[in-house]
């Protein structure tokens, strides 16, 4: 099969464009000290003031225990800080510290680039069907996790 190219799969494609975004990101975040996933936590707090840790790992479609882990490495950095939560929701609550906020732009400005860089060449339409087509995937893809994760007979 020399000099023929072989089709790749469109999981496999879409894992490799996923991990080539995020080396990416992680280079340009690594200018403000922080990892991958780091960014999303820190800019979801700094859109949506008071939010528990459980309101945070559902708006990032993550586990709470990662949410936590995440938040603590944030915290040892003087970037966000866990408060007590008022006594009608469980939890504590996370907010920005002012070293975190003064991030914010950054993070923003290395997301941007990141998609600026990535979407080069594609049109307008183009990349709107884009967006389209991988909002269709997350949610086949989180319906078919939702029913694996499901108690049997809770479907």
């Amino acid at each position: 099969m020399r000099g023929k190219k072989k089709k790749r799969e469109v999981l496999g494609q879409l894992t490799l464009t996923s991990r080539a975004a995020r080396t990416s990101l992680s280079a340009r975040l690594a200018g403000e000290g922080l990892h991958p996933g780091q960014d999303t936590a820190l800019l979801m707090i700094a859109d949506h003031d008071d939010l528990t840790l459980r309101d945070l790992a559902d708006k990032l479609s993550v586990r709470p225990p990662t949410v936590t882990k995440t938040i603590s490495r944030l915290a040892a950095q003087d970037l966000v800080e866990k408060r007590a939560g008022p006594p009608e929701r469980r939890g504590s609550t996370v907010h920005l510290t002012e070293r975190g906020q003064s991030l914010v732009e950054g993070v923003r400005r290395a997301q941007a680039a990141t998609e600026k860089r990535a979407l080069a060449g594609l049109s307008a339409k183009q990349r709107k069907l884009l967006r389209k087509l991988l909002r269709r995937i997350e949610r086949n893809l989180g319906a078919v996790d939702d029913a694996m994760l499901a108690p049997d007979g809770d479907e």
